[in-house]
């Protein structure tokens, strides 16, 4: 009787770390959508999410610098995005939900770019969708 309780610790170790191992989306104000433009400073494919800076510069002449993140590189792919939609330096327009705490940080939900390539890159929460990431 004394061992029936090793399988269980197991179990529930095993499943903390893979619910700790992916965050959710719930930092982002999802009734909340805005669109940002500005240079785009940073732009990685990296796991677990593809990650951009963009640097605004606001009507007084201040700069905010805003973190933007979006899905796996792998859906990118699966979605045939090219990774080269945007380059380091160009002028883009970003669409997304901004941080609920307000910090200069967006959860991306399209891109449109100097070159006028516009891209929807997400549709979750959009009439329709299907729920998820």
């Amino acid at each position: 009787m004394k061992k029936s309780w090793l399988p269980c610790l197991l179990v529930s170790l095993l499943f903390s770390m893979a619910v700790s191992a992916h965050h959710s989306f719930a930092i982002y104000s999802i009734d909340n959508r805005i669109d940002i433009s500005g240079v785009l400073t940073y732009f990685e494919f990296r796991q677990p999410h593809i990650m951009m800076e963009l640097e605004v510069i606001n009507a007084d002449g201040s700069i905010e610098l805003w973190a933007v993140e979006s899905m796996s590189p792998g859906r990118w792919d699966r979605m045939g995005i090219a990774r080269d939609i945007a380059q380091v330096g160009e002028v883009v327009t970003l669409e997304g939900w901004p941080a609920k705490n307000g910090e200069h940080a967006m959860l991306l939900s399209a891109i449109t770019t100097a070159r006028d390539r516009t891209l929807v890159i997400d549709r979750v929460r959009q009439p329709g969708a299907r729920a998820g990431f």
